[in-house]
């Protein structure tokens, strides 16, 4: 079977948010992970970014309260459907490492993090909007399954 693709939190926040221009693209990523056709993975981190983002009324129209916003963040991480990939001992050194090669800055920092991650579980492909984000990191391919267009309201 192919290599899992690592899911961006922005994927999830589509995939809930009715308003997004791309909620049923997300939805049907979602569903065709559901049905065991694309091998999908998500961190800690990723769920972390995306309870923000659903519980903030600046980021999100219908925001949840932190009661269902908690409910939707335990499917996911229960869900049999989507591998959950954790840092392993070595993920802050290899980190500061892609810091250092491409001189991070700021929040991108965590993007950094993020791949990181990724590397440390032999994962190299993210499904995001902000794939210029990534762009940066040679190590890995971030793709848009959105196309070339997509921005990053939520």
């Amino acid at each position: 079977m192919d290599k899992p693709v690592f899911l961006d939190s922005n994927i999830l926040v589509y995939a809930i948010n009715k308003k997004s221009p791309y909620y049923i693209g997300a939805r049907a990523i979602l569903d065709i992970i559901n049905k065991g056709e694309l091998r999908a993975c998500l961190s800690p981190q990723v769920l972390g970014e995306f309870y923000a983002v659903i519980t903030n009324p600046r980021k999100l129209e219908r925001a949840l309260p932190p009661q269902e916003a908690v409910y939707v963040v335990e499917r996911l991480l229960s869900a049999d459907a989507v591998l959950k990939l954790y840092p392993q001992q070595n993920t802050l050194k290899l980190t500061l490492k892609l810091v250092k090669h491409y001189q991070i800055k700021d929040l991108d920092f965590f993007d950094a993090q993020i791949v990181a991650t990724m590397l440390d579980n032999g994962v190299t492909t993210i499904y995001t909007v902000n794939a210029g984000d990534f762009a940066v990191f040679k190590e890995i391919k971030a793709v848009n399954p959105f196309g070339l267009n997509a921005n990053r309201s939520g």
